[in-house]
């Protein structure tokens, strides 16, 4: 299937099942068709999975079956939401319409450092054509490496700030940078070195959390809410397990000053 037919069908069933229905308008609109291709991909779409849509003429709209299975989108609530905040997030930097419009407060997008061009081109240049770089790093303890050699393997979100995973030279060892710790960036020489050695990107563990069982019933009921167990089970890569743990063990019912969570010891 090509890509563009791919991603109107997509659209269109994220129409069908998250918003109010289609009309072929809406399709020409978004995609800057004419209404007779509009239709004839909504056609295209009925053909190639049929009963998945029905054509009210009050409405003058394609709505949602009832036994409608999405083909093309995730039928999860939770990766819907963050599809809305990544369209929000996407509209600060291109102009787009249609769900960009739902608008999302990100608070902790006002809290990330400015991370300036000239030290983050070079970054992603670096990781999409698996070169090297020479980078001068604000260290957390004072007396550590500044510069490094590093071959850069994986951007990371996590503790609300971008990270490299990347091979360091210097060290002999897989770490992970934060981006606004870099000082400065220049090319290397170094041959670039894959994640495949880096045990702590490829490995996985189970993490297991309750809620702090001296909190009252229904602050414990609260947490869990949403979760099909008495229990929070997160798989994750070993490199992120160190995230998960800080931002879960740190949460502070500020009321009873205590915390929120407690690890389950044999988290494997």
């Amino acid at each position: 299937m090509k890509f563009d037919t791919l991603i109107r069908f997509a659209y269109l069933e994220t129409q069908l099942y998250w918003g109010d229905g289609l009309a072929a308008n809406n399709l020409a609109k978004t995609f800057d068709l004419t209404r007779q291709t509009a239709q004839a991909v909504i056609n295209a779409y009925r053909k190639l999975h049929p009963g998945q849509m029905k054509y009210d003429p009050s409405l003058k709209r394609h709505l949602a079956s009832e036994d409608f299975e999405p083909h093309y989108i995730r039928a999860d609530t939770t990766a819907f939401l963050e599809y809305l905040r990544g369209q929000n997030l996407r509209a600060h930097y291109l102009d787009e319409p249609d769900w960009s419009e739902v608008e999302i407060t990100d608070v902790d997008r006002l809290l990330r450092p400015k991370l300036p061009r000239q030290l983050i081109q070079p970054i992603l240049a670096a990781l999409r054509h698996k070169k090297t770089l020479v980078i001068e790093y604000k260290p957390v303890m004072p007396d550590d490496i500044r510069v490094r050699i590093i071959s850069p393997n994986h951007l990371v979100f996590a503790d609300n700030r971008y990270h490299i995973h990347a091979y360091c030279h210097t060290i002999q060892k897989y770490r992970d940078f934060v981006l606004s710790r870099i000082l400065s960036v220049e090319p290397a020489q170094e041959e670039w070195v894959s994640s495949a050695g880096s045990q702590e990107w490829h490995d996985h563990v189970t993490l297991r959390f309750r809620p702090n069982r001296e909190l009252p019933t229904e602050v414990q009921e609260t947490l869990l809410r949403g979760f099909q167990e008495n229990l929070l089970e997160i798989r994750c890569r070993k490199n992120e397990a160190f995230y998960v743990r800080q931002k879960l063990l740190k949460a502070v019912d500020r009321d009873r000053d205590m915390p929120l969570w407690i690890e389950i010891e044999g988290s494997f």
